[in-house]
């Protein structure tokens, strides 16, 4: 057993000024999906890019 914590997620799903967005811990702001900045969103639509993000990360490259 050991009393190690786990690493934070680089993104999360957090409210902005005008909705909700994808945080990118690394960047200190908006993640960026490719060209599109995730900010402004429902916070529906900002959980569904997150999983899809996520996902992708965790798939190992071929």
């Amino acid at each position: 057993m050991t009393d190690e914590i786990p690493p934070q997620s680089r993104f999360f799903v957090r409210m902005g000024g005008k909705g909700w967005m994808i945080y990118d811990r690394e960047r200190k702001g908006p993640a960026y999906i490719g060209d599109y900045m995730a900010a402004n969103l429902t916070k529906e639509r900002a959980e569904q890019l997150l999983r899809s993000l996520t996902d992708s990360r965790a798939k190992p490259a071929n």
